[in-house]
């Protein structure tokens, strides 16, 4: 173990940068991205009644503090992420489905089902999620007395938000790979996200944005799961994104 790490203190002092690279194989490479700001005061709040609330269609409100949605998003390292013109937004989740872009305060939304999970939060103009205790909501709507198997104060819980739709790809061109994480935390002695990336698979135990290089045009497949130190899943119905799809252009 001595005669390791003075290898690798050697290397290090001789200018032998370490690869961070998730995945690196085949032409395919997945990276961590830098976030430049955090967004640290950032805060969403739901002003919508419980109570008003019902199977159908609804109208949501929230109140958004320290971030202004319709802005674009100032980073220069996302300058070849596929970006909204719109600017930021809210990325509103209904049973860890596919997200809602959301550019307004209030908003309607609809509920096809008695039980319902829903998961919102503030997101940059090129769809990075704020990852701040304030800057999301969590709620959970149970109608014609449906009783939910999932905790939403307790259980941990995974929900998917990018790679989605259509890419048009040109050259130095990135995909973003994000996803956001409840009741839990990310650790290499603890749980992981595995990512399945066509017949590509890895894992990340950092919770944190992701680059993706290095696809060729047409369809791809994208699947993210929430397993334990042993490589299990960590059992919840949202632990698992199931495939998604996306496509390049």
């Amino acid at each position: 173990m001595r005669i390791l790490i003075l290898i690798c203190i050697s290397l290090t002092l001789k200018g032998c940068s370490i690869n961070k690279d998730v995945y690196d194989s085949n032409g395919i490479k997945v990276y961590p991205k830098k976030t430049l700001d955090n967004f640290n005061n950032a805060k969403l709040t739901l002003l919508t009644k419980d109570t008003s609330v019902k199977l159908g269609k609804n109208n949501f409100t929230f109140e958004v503090d320290s971030y202004t949605l319709k802005k674009q998003t100032s980073e220069s390292n996302s300058n070849h992420l596929a970006n909204s013109h719109k600017g930021q937004h809210i990325h509103f989740i209904i049973n860890n489905g596919p997200y809602q872009a959301k550019y307004s305060k209030t908003f309607e939304a609809n509920f096809n089902t008695n039980s319902n999970i829903v998961l919102a939060f503030l997101s940059r103009s090129f769809h990075e999620s704020i990852k701040e205790d304030g800057a999301y909501v969590l709620k959970q709507y149970q109608f014609n007395n449906e009783i939910s198997p999932i905790n939403i104060e307790k259980d941990p819980l995974l929900f998917y938000s990018r790679p989605k739709g259509t890419y048009q790809i040109e050259k130095g061109d990135k995909i973003l790979l994000d996803f956001y994480l409840i009741n839990t935390k990310l650790d290499r002695n603890g749980n992981k996200v595995k990512i399945t990336l066509n017949d590509h698979q890895f894992i990340v135990d950092k919770w944190q944005p992701y680059i993706i290089e290095g696809l060729q045009k047409g369809e791809h497949k994208i699947q993210i799961e929430l397993i334990d130190y042993k490589g299990a899943s960590v059992g919840s119905l949202f632990n698992n994104s199931g495939v998604r799809k996306f496509n390049i252009k």
